[in-house]
C-alpha cells in the first residue's frame, strides 16, 4: 500500500445540517473512513464582490480512487452553485492509519 493511494477531500457548506448530511452519506456509502467538520469564517471573491460567510469545513479522509463518486455525492447534496471540492494527496502517513482508511472504504 502506498500513501499516494489516499487523499483528503475538502468542501465547505453554509449549514451544519448540510455538512452532517454529506458526512453521514459518505460514511454510509463507505466512500470515506473519517470526516471532520469544523466551523470556519470564510472571506472570498464571488462575481467581483468581496463576501464573508460562516461555514462548516469538511475534511474527508479517503482513497484517491473514490474522488469521482465523492464529488457526485457532494454535488447532489450541496446547495451551493459552485461548491468547493478539492483533493489533496496524502504524501506520507502512518501505515496503521492508512490501513484503517483502506479497510473502512470501498
Amino acid at each position: 500500500m502506498t500513501s499516494d493511494s489516499f487523499c483528503i477531500i475538502t468542501t465547505t457548506t453554509d449549514t451544519q445540517t448540510t455538512a452532517e448530511q454529506i458526512a453521514d452519506t459518505l460514511l454510509e456509502q463507505k466512500l470515506a473512513a473519517c470526516i471532520q467538520i469544523v466551523p470556519i469564517q470564510s472571506r472570498y471573491l464571488w462575481r467581483g464582490e468581496k463576501e464573508s460567510a460562516s461555514e462548516s469545513l469538511l475534511q474527508i479522509k479517503t482513497k484517491t480512487s473514490l474522488f469521482s463518486e465523492i464529488e457526485k455525492t457532494i454535488r447532489k447534496l450541496h446547495n451551493y452553485e459552485l461548491p468547493e471540492i478539492i483533493m489533496t494527496p496524502v504524501v506520507q502517513g502512518s501505515s496503521d492509519y492508512l490501513s484503517w482508511i483502506d479497510e473502512e472504504t470501498l
